[in-house]
């Protein structure tokens, strides 16, 4: 939505008198009157900003359409006005998008609001101002006040769905919203993933500081102020830290549950469950030798092994990747007869491991744990909520986010471009919350998870901008200790003592306990939920089995575990000026961040590129694939140093991009990634933007229409039909399909209504395709590769597809399969493939050809018959199975809109000058 010049200029000088004494008083905060002048950001946030609605709201929603805002309408004030702006890029064709649309459909992002829609000083020395789409600009006098601004802000933004992060990350969803079985599957996994005690996760903080001296103290002290700005918040708008109040989250009193205050603790618990879903890599090596231990049931060993490493992918020399240079990292080929390697038995007896249950409690302590946890009943005065609330798809949201950022040399500006975002699910209110900090070190407009705010994660400076990709990095290993009895008794995999350097040590056991409360979401009985936890100085156990006969503890060892507070050193230095001065020192704050993120970087000059994590130099005697045995000498001798991390300033392609894929050649993909091969979606950037540059310059509208172009393409289709259909040849049996396919591949293989008809165009082609791909137990690539692995096709531990259905936008990532029958059908044909498969998955040509002939004969038949119409032409596809439905995180959802796979933040990036150098 454009704003005049002239409003943009009262606003200027509106908020410049209440900033510019700061700014006076310390030089270190640049002027936000000036401060919009290096260039223009724009950004999008759906649904809104606002993700608090108080009982008075809910009542007058409750008299309107329901629980459900429409076009903007029947919520509060910004709750869901960018939802609208998010969807209507998606009816423009890529031509179309111009600055106009750019304009409309991306909101202005500077230091100045567009207008001022309200003032308040929470306390001394803060001071938050609102814009029209209720972005908080805050203001403080000290680095402190900054922080406890950030709190407030966020608190009367997101207080309720804060209070849930923070219960779902000690593994207490289930306890605060509802005894949902999605609710308690995701506890039971966050145990799993990052369990601590109260206190240890308090003490986390301070470990941190002390590793960091004054920056250290520095941050720590920042974390307190904030803390105390989310507690002030929660104060004012829950009076006595009671359910009722005219401000009050309508969601307290609907589900029975009072507000408590923040403690340290929490901050680890929202960091635990963000970084431990968006910020890691690998720990699937479990999985990965049972698969290996099949194939050598059906092979033997040696072609088992040749077969694994293949389908494994590990580095795949056509992948693609965002760097151009090579940073090798865990090279070595698969190797399972290392002396590290610690091969379960396929068959072997399985013990308990932590999230497991710990037995039943008494019904006298469940009724005192839930009188502790506040209100029980429901109130007769409170209309009920519809439906539940269940944040488990929260799991689901991995790896999902884009860049494009095109270099000064292919624009037509002369300066660099960027189009990018992070895409972390779709929920509302939405898990990132925007918000622009200005004080003493810090100045800085972006967005943050909610309950993590005390910095901006990705955004903008001040005249520089910043996103992250996930990279899934592999800083996950799977360690198997030998388990003991202290007695000298022989073990079993019942046993609770492992050894250690010789010695038998007991495991760390703690009882994880919640009290499930029934509520008007989720009214099942009160009931007590025990969980089992066990740990040893590697990581947290997660069953117990047995390798070559002998009993073992399987334990996830995470590089990040007890360290997830430590990021927020990196996002700092992220946020100061004076730290970010050019891309190089972009690149070494970024190096700070120990999560698993790809993260890119625009100002008027350079663009640039790191891989950050806390990367274990693994023991040569191990392999990375498969589990390892506990022993000091196989552990990692240290982490990977900066000069090994893949980065890359100014490329000689002349644009850096990201969808999630490997971030450079050589550096080895993670043991839970088996889908970095020769397809990836991030080739609908890449292809894209060598295209436009090749026809250049690029505009800083093309480069919106490129990333939109690719929201909406089939990534299996685009790439997969041109050799499917010329290895099916002129087939008669499958003419009528393959005329439909053809003509949707010509059209760009869009998933797409611009004109918003209420179908897609190419609805036949996109029914063919889906039944065609996966329908049931029937699917294309179980048929191609059946012929070379047998049932062990099925048997693979990798994802078969990404579809759009999900509902969470994203699609076509994490499936090794689209490069699977890539790689095998241009083998087939003849035609030139890297590090070809050791054996034939579809056969001969001509076996390959009946196969996929029968294959879309029967596909067809099935559609066809399904819908009751002869011709495959008359097939129909409902988009509606597509749309984007958000998870509610609250009392009030968003009507769901049609599909792009696109961030969920995105900002355009348009920088024309910069601070001397």
């Amino acid at each position: 939505m454009r704003r005049a010049s002239l409003v943009t200029a009262v606003s200027a000088i509106a908020l410049g008198g209440l900033l510019m004494p700061v700014a006076a008083a310390t030089p270190s905060i640049p002027s936000p009157a000036t401060a919009d002048e290096y260039g223009e950001v724009r950004s999008v946030v759906p649904a809104g900003q606002r993700g608090s609605i108080n009982a008075l709201q809910l009542a007058q929603v409750l008299t309107g359409f329901g629980l459900t805002a429409v076009d903007g309408q029947n919520a509060p004030r910004n709750y869901a006005d960018q939802l609208e702006m998010y969807d209507d890029l998606a009816t423009y064709r890529p031509g179309e998008i111009t600055d106009d649309v750019i304009d409309r459909d991306y909101k202005r992002s500077g230091f100045v609001p567009d207008r001022v829609v309200s003032t308040e000083k929470p306390r001394a020395g803060v001071t938050i101002v609102r814009d029209s789409f209720g972005v908080p600009y805050i203001t403080g006098k000290t680095y402190e006040d900054t922080m406890f601004g950030a709190g407030f802000a966020a608190t009367q933004d997101r207080m309720f769905l804060m209070d849930a992060l923070r219960h779902l990350g000690a593994g207490r969803g289930a306890e605060f919203v509802g005894g949902t079985p999605g609710n308690i599957a995701m506890d039971r996994a966050q145990v799993r993933s990052a369990y601590y005690t109260p206190q240890e996760a308090a003490d986390q903080l301070q470990v941190i500081a002390d590793e960091n001296g004054a920056e250290g103290e520095r941050l720590l002290r920042g974390a307190d102020a904030y803390l105390a700005g989310i507690n002030a918040a929660q104060s004012k708008m829950c009076l006595l830290l009671l359910p009722v109040g005219p401000t009050c989250p309508a969601e307290y009193l609907a589900l029975q549950k009072k507000p408590t205050k923040w403690t340290r603790a929490d901050l680890t618990y929202v960091a635990s469950l963000v970084g431990g879903i968006f910020g890691k890599g690998g720990g699937a090596e479990f999985a990965n030798a049972t698969y290996y231990a099949q194939l050598v049931e059906k092979f033997g060993t040696a072609e088992a092994d040749t077969i694994f490493a293949a389908l494994r992918g590990k580095n795949d020399p056509e992948a693609p990747t965002t760097a151009t240079t090579s940073f090798p990292y865990d090279t070595a080929p698969f190797d399972p007869t290392k002396p590290g390697v610690a091969l379960p038995d396929l068959d072997g007896p399985m013990g308990t491991g932590t999230g497991d249950d710990a037995g039943a409690t008494s019904p006298l302590q469940t009724l005192v744990d839930a009188l502790k946890l506040g209100l029980t009943g429901v109130p007769a005065e409170v209309d009920t909520p519809s439906g539940t609330i269940d944040l488990s798809s929260l799991f689901g949201t991995v790896g999902t986010s884009n860049a494009l950022v095109i270099g000064a040399d292919a624009t037509s500006t002369g300066r660099p471009l960027a189009v990018f975002g992070p895409q972390t699910g779709y929920f509302n209110p939405q898990l990132l919350t925007e918000q622009v900090l200005m004080g003493p070190g810090v100045f800085a407009r972006g967005v943050s998870f909610a309950g993590t705010n005390l910095v901006v994660q990705l955004g903008h400076g001040l005249d520089y901008s910043w996103s992250a990709t996930s990279s899934g990095s592999d800083n996950i290993d799977t360690v198997v200790e030998r388990l003991c009895n202290a007695d000298g008794s022989t073990p079993t995999v019942d046993s609770t003592s492992y050894l250690k350097d010789g010695a038998c040590v007991p495991m760390t056991y703690n009882e994880h306990r919640q009290t499930i409360v029934p509520n008007v979401a989720a009214p099942a009985g009160l009931s007590t939920l025990s969980m089992q936890v066990w740990r040893t100085h590697h990581g947290i156990v997660q069953t117990r089995t047995t390798v070559d006969g002998v009993p073992v503890a399987i334990v996830i060892e995470r590089s990040t575990y007890g360290r997830e507070a430590a990021s927020i050193l990196g996002f700092s230095r992220f946020n100061d000026p004076g730290f970010v001065t050019d891309a190089e020192s972009f690149q070494q704050a970024a190096n700070s961040i120990d999560y698993t993120f790809n993260w890119f970087y625009a100002d008027d000059r350079d663009i640039a590129f790191f891989s950050s994590g806390l990367l274990p130099v693994r023991d040569p005697e191990t392999d990375s694939s498969l589990p390892r045995w506990s022993d000091p000498e196989f552990d990692p001798s240290g982490w990977l140093d900066f000069a090994g991390h893949p980065q890359q300033i100014n490329p000689p392609t002349g644009f850096l991009a990201s969808w999630n894929n490997k971030p450079a050649p050589d550096f080895a993909a993670a043991d839970d990634k088996w889908s970095d091969n020769s397809i990836h979606r991030s080739l609908a950037l890449s292809r894209r933007a060598s295209e436009a540059i090749a026809q250049g310059p690029v505009s800083r509208a093309d480069l919106a229409g490129i990333v939109q172009d690719a929201a909406t393409e089939d990534v299996r289709a685009r790439t997969l039909l041109p050799n499917l259909l010329a290895v099916l040849g002129d087939d008669a049996a499958t003419q009528p399909a393959r005329e439909l396919l053809s003509a949707w591949l010509a059209d760009g293989a869009h998933r797409v209504d611009y004109d918003r008809t209420g179908s897609y165009e190419h609805e036949a082609a996109i029914r063919i395709f889906d039944t065609w791909w996966e329908d049931g137990d029937e699917a294309l690539a179980y048929d191609v590769a059946s012929p070379g692995l047998g049932d062990l096709a099925r048997a693979l531990p990798q994802s078969l597809d990404n579809h759009p259905r999900s509902g969470q936008g994203s699609a076509w990532l994490g499936s090794p399969w689209y490069g699977y029958l890539d790689k095998a059908l241009r083998d087939v044909s003849g035609e030139a493939v890297e590090a070809p498969y050791p054996i034939s998955l579809c056969g001969s040509l001509a076996t390959c050809r009946t196969t996929l002939s029968e294959s879309l004969v029967g596909a067809v038949e099935r559609a066809t018959a399904a819908q009751g119409v002869s011709s495959p032409a008359d097939l129909t596809y409902d988009k509606s199975i597509d749309f984007i439905r958000a998870n509610s995180g609250g009392v009030v959802g968003v009507r769901p809109i049609d599909w792009q796979n696109r961030p969920t933040y995105q900002q355009v990036v348009d920088f024309r000058s910069h601070r001397p150098r």
